[in-house]
């Protein structure tokens, strides 16, 4: 009888336990559960769409006078300067990643190219005494009546980062990043004299830079609501290499007997290896949403590249072929700046 009513007791306790069990309401996941994927192995590929200008010193081409000459004596600068500009061009970065959960560590690969073309004319004033001049030799036989500038930059960075990614609560994403970065930009700047005969005077500036090195940084995915985020990135890299620099001017003049237009007026080259810093910062909104089989982000911000120790600009005094030059050197900063749009799909 015992073994009875124990058996009978067990059996209204399973049953009981099984009705709650069934009372009870499926307990779904907080929509903001888990918005990163943070669980899930993940291979993605990435492609920018870039807008962007670039911003440089030490491009100064000409003066245009804004009041008459104050006399027959020799004067300095007077006028307003006139400097080569780039206007806006496209680019684009491709990109792999490889996210290793639950680790919490990622690879990146990624290439970034644009190249950039600037032009500027400038023209004397219709007043006598108002003059356009160069801020290089003219070496013409009549007054300056144009100038010209052409600029062209061409800008290619390739990346291998390894990033470890934290999540500091379900709204945050933070990824501390470094690897190694290569990069190779070149620049050309022609300016063209042209006086009223019309005899011309052409010089050309290039520079060269192939540098390889190391970037770190830090990225961040900050969720506001719905599926819109806040993204932002800022890195810091120093990279050592090559760079080269030649200085060319022709003219069609031949000024005294024995001259040979021919053979340039100007023609001298530099090379060293040096360091370069640079330095990137990128911010905007941007739309992320999580599938069933995928991730999908749409970005759109504004992003700055700013290289240091690049633009160097090569002058020197003249005098006898065989008397010595001075040599005088014009810097500045290298800025890359503009629109960045991107697409993410993670796998």
């Amino acid at each position: 009888m015992k073994w009875i009513l124990m058996s009978a007791l067990a059996a209204s306790i399973q049953m009981h336990a099984f009705d709650l069990a069934k009372d009870k309401p499926h307990e779904v996941p907080a929509y903001d559960a888990d918005l990163f994927k943070k669980d899930d192995q993940i291979y993605s590929g990435h492609l920018e769409f870039l807008y962007w200008t670039v911003t440089e010193g030490a491009l100064d081409y000409a003066l245009k006078m804004t009041h008459d000459t104050w006399g027959p004596s020799p004067a300095f600068a007077q006028g307003r300067f006139e400097s080569g500009t780039y206007g806006g061009d496209p680019g684009f970065r491709v990109g792999m990643h490889y996210f290793r959960a639950p680790h919490y560590w990622e690879l990146k690969w990624q290439y970034t190219r644009i190249t950039c073309d600037g032009d500027d004319i400038s023209h004397k004033s219709s007043a006598d005494q108002q003059f356009l001049t160069g801020t290089w030799p003219q070496i013409l036989t009549a007054p300056l009546a144009e100038a010209t500038s052409h600029l062209h930059l061409n800008y290619n960075v390739f990346d291998w980062i390894v990033d470890r990614v934290f999540f500091p609560n379900p709204h945050l994403r933070l990824r501390l990043l470094g690897g190694a970065t290569c990069a190779w930009i070149d620049q050309e700047w022609k300016i063209r004299y042209t006086d009223s005969a019309p005899n011309s005077t052409t010089i050309q500036n290039r520079w060269h830079y192939v540098g390889a090195g190391l970037k770190t940084g830090t990225m961040a995915d900050w969720f506001w609501t719905g599926e819109l985020y806040m993204t932002a990135l800022g890195t810091f890299s120093l990279l050592m290499g090559s760079y080269s620099n030649h200085s060319n001017q022709k003219t069609t003049v031949a000024q005294l007997p024995g001259d040979n237009p021919a053979v340039p007026v100007r023609d001298a080259s530099y090379k060293d290896t040096r360091p370069v810093v640079t330095g990137q910062m990128l911010l905007g909104p941007s739309w992320q949403k999580n599938y069933k089989n995928n991730r999908v982000e749409l970005f759109a911000g504004v992003e700055m590249n700013v290289w240091f120790n690049l633009q160097e600009i090569y002058r020197s005094t003249s005098s006898g072929a065989s008397s010595a030059k001075e040599t005088w050197i014009n810097t500045g900063l290298l800025a890359l700046y503009g629109l960045t749009t991107r697409m993410t799909v993670d796998f």
